[in-house]
């Protein structure tokens, strides 16, 4: 089997997961990193055997020797990175968000469906087994039709005050609650129970950094509520918060005909490691454990790392087969209509129809107000 060689953007989170997500495939090389510090990449490539860094990002993506890139950097980059990579030929696995906006998106994904290489975003939490086992279940029926879905994701974060500025609280870099979290809810309910029709939105800001802000600058939201409605118009009620004590994890919950099904971590120190599936019913509402095959976390120090294995087993088998996978690139960008919506509605306090077509176009819906 010939080696795949697999170039890594990032020295974040591309250094703590997506290198040791990759290493561990079978004729799979990381074979080159990229990052905004070439010390700090040299530092990450002794220590993880990389045998080549780039003194800039556009190296890495012009290196002959690359056949496949990994985007694992702030938002803000996604969009110029993924766009030299694909007219490099390049296979790409980005990053969620896709990038800052839908018409970014749209223009990521026009191009790779020109080049034809494999293309997909990080949307990791679509690859746990009990959300996949959840996916199954929805689609056999097992609680009749879908009546409600509830989404909470909350955890204290900013609100102990005690957090340095980076990146993540500067909203001009794609900082921010909706893009670090609410991509992640959107995804995976698009993936479950099907597209968003129209939203409602609000974003605000309920903690900060420890510190003085540079420069005066604005700091990002850091929690949302909103409320959805798909196709058929069930109502989806989200709440999603890095700054709120007592926040109790991550929970979506899909309430049907015969009762109800739930995701649920309350680990706060883990978003991956501690998730279950639960099945109610009608009469009692007691929530009941559904067993499901568990992923081998023990020594692992980042849950998330188990999934982007996942996405990278995924992301490689279709570059050996041809074959398409998913989250894909139209994945990404259905997730980022229905964030612009977002914004827009928190911006105008209305409803907002979600963009269903890139010709559309950014601005092709009309904001309704609430009557």
């Amino acid at each position: 089997m010939t080696t795949l060689s697999v170039g890594i953007i990032g020295t974040g989170f591309g250094a703590r997961v997506h290198v040791p997500a990759f290493r561990h495939i079978s004729a799979v090389e990381v074979a080159a990193i990229a990052g905004q510090d070439r010390k700090n990449a040299a530092q990450v490539a002794q220590a993880h055997g990389i045998p080549t860094v780039h003194d800039s990002w556009q190296a890495l993506i012009d290196d002959k020797k690359i056949r496949a890139v990994v985007v694992a950097v702030p938002p803000v980059f996604h969009y110029d990175m993924v766009m030299r990579a694909l007219r490099a030929g390049k296979h790409v696995l980005c990053e969620k968000p896709f990038g800052v906006d839908a018409d970014q998106a749209a223009q990521m994904l026009e191009l790779s469906r020109e080049v034809q290489t494999v293309c997909m975003v990080d949307y990791l939490f679509r690859m746990a087994p009990e959300r996949m086992r959840l996916k199954e279940l929805l689609t056999a029926g097992a609680i009749g039709r879908i009546a409600r879905v509830t989404i909470e994701w909350t955890m204290r974060g900013r609100a102990a005050g005690n957090s340095a500025w980076s990146w993540q609280f500067d909203p001009s870099r794609g900082g921010g609650v909706l893009f670090a979290f609410g991509a992640h809810v959107v995804d995976y309910l698009q993936w479950l129970v099907g597209p968003v029709r129209t939203v409602t939105a609000h974003l605000s800001t309920r903690g900060g950094p420890a510190g003085m802000v540079p420069d005066d600058r604005l700091i990002a939201a850091d929690t949302l509520d909103a409320i959805l409605l798909l196709e058929d118009n069930t109502p989806v009620s989200v709440t999603v918060s890095n700054a709120t004590a007592g926040g109790r994890g991550h929970w979506l919950t899909v309430y049907g005909e015969r009762g109800a099904l739930a995701v649920g971590n309350p680990n706060l120190a883990d978003a991956v490691i501690g998730t279950r599936l639960y099945q109610s019913d009608m009469s009692s509402g007691t929530l009941q454990e559904i067993p499901v095959m568990p992923m081998a976390v023990e020594g692992v120090a980042d849950g998330r790392m188990r999934l982007v294995e996942r996405i990278a087993d995924a992301f490689v088998a279709a570059i050996r087969s041809g074959a398409s996978a998913a989250p894909s690139f139209e994945d990404g960008w259905r997730a980022q209509v229905v964030m612009d919506a977002m914004q827009q509605a928190h911006e105008q306090r209305c409803w907002v129809p979600v963009r269903s077509r890139i010709e559309d176009g950014t601005l092709g819906s009309h904001p309704q107000r609430v009557s």
